[in-house]
């Protein structure tokens, strides 16, 4: 559903050898309170960013091919800030915690530590504006 098109390019791939997605949005602390996120995009200096925080509850988001996360920039205040991007759960910035059901399924709870996320992995940045107004 993303407008950006190396995106949509790398999932539809990822689906043609037979991957799972996961979708991070919950946090231990705020649930899903998208506005009080703590998974921030700090600006890198090269024209990217690294993402650092905590997602909770998440299905599959110990062996995802791909993790739509959200978070906030640092740099951008207000709606526009707020951003999904695209993780793999393979990477090595990505730490697994823990199952967080006592059950045969798997539902993690993950950590990014300085995640590098490039503009090929910013699948919505900041607020959509509606074609109608």
């Amino acid at each position: 559903m993303s407008a950006n098109a190396e995106a949509r390019q790398r999932a539809a791939a990822l689906l043609d050898e037979g991957h799972v997605f996961a979708f991070g949005l919950s946090e231990r602390e705020h649930g899903a309170d998208v506005y009080s996120t703590d998974m921030i995009l700090t600006p890198d200096g090269h024209g990217g960013y690294t993402a650092t925080g905590g997602k909770y509850y998440i299905g599959n988001g110990n062996v995802a091919g791909m993790v739509s996360v959200f978070g906030r920039r640092a740099d951008v205040e207000g709606p526009e800030g707020y951003v999904f991007f695209a993780v793999d759960s393979r990477h090595e910035k990505f730490e697994l915690v823990q199952n967080v059901v006592a059950s045969q399924m798997f539902v993690s709870e993950f950590n990014l530590h300085e995640y590098p996320v490039t503009g090929a992995d910013i699948c919505t940045p900041g607020r959509r504006r509606s074609a109608r107004r």
